[in-house]
């Protein structure tokens, strides 16, 4: 039967694998494509110029350094540091002249004001908000007063430091007390001056962080804190 016979034909043998072209073909492609990506891997994980050189040197931490005009210092500068106002060290420094004949028979402290005993303190004002900061912030102290004793017959000065929130709330306080204030030398001069059973008066000077504070009893010379403010402020 042809049908029978056709059916008993043996069909032809395919070749091995590895013997097929499309075999090899494949396998050099699989080969290329991890050669490719070896290579590409190199050439992007690979330092690059200053990149190697920085990567090779080891770290190092680096130096601390200041820039001069942004340093902090090293202690809170003063006020007179801050302006150049230097407070002289003794009384003697905050005048132009001799005091003396005009004030006499005042002297420049005397010995008993030293006296504890004596217990002698007075301050360049009356207000009790002013005496507590001239309490903290007087520096030199410069009593005009008989030299047996007290007596009314006095004048005081106190030439005070002070920062600049200090000297901001001194100006805001004076403006409010019944003292007439006003520009004078560069700074706020407010004086006051009453006659009651006797007669006394203040003046308060304040300018770049220095405040000298006056109060007098009986009387008060013409000119005197002009004078102080020629001398420290020149």
């Amino acid at each position: 039967m042809k049908g029978t016979a056709l059916s008993q034909v043996p069909s032809a043998e395919r070749p091995p694998l590895v013997r097929r072209p499309v075999f090899w073909l494949l396998l050099i492609a699989a080969v290329l494509v991890v050669v490719i990506a070896v290579v590409l891997g190199f050439a992007l994980g690979a330092p690059r110029g200053g990149d190697a050189a920085t990567m090779a040197a080891p770290t190092s931490a680096p130096r601390a350094t200041t820039d001069a005009a942004t340093a902090p210092a090293t202690e809170t500068a003063s006020p007179a540091d801050q302006t150049g106002v230097v407070i002289p060290a003794t009384c003697d420094g905050i005048y132009t002249r001799d005091w003396s004949g005009d004030l006499a028979p005042r002297v420049l402290n005397p010995a008993w004001v030293s006296d504890p005993a004596r217990g002698f303190k007075r301050y360049g004002s009356n207000d009790v908000g002013l005496v507590t900061m001239l309490e903290a912030t007087t520096r030199l102290e410069c009593n005009w007063v008989p030299e047996g004793g007290a007596t009314h017959l006095f004048l005081v000065t106190g030439v005070a430091q002070l920062t600049p929130e200090q000297q901001g709330s001194i100006l805001d306080h004076l403006a409010t007390t019944d003292m007439d204030c006003y520009d004078e030398s560069g700074g706020t001069r407010c004086v006051i001056e009453r006659e009651e059973s006797e007669t006394w008066g203040e003046s308060h000077f304040v300018r770049d962080g220095i405040w000298i504070a006056t109060r007098w009893g009986v009387s008060g010379p013409s000119g005197y804190t002009a004078d102080i403010v020629a001398a420290i402020f020149g």
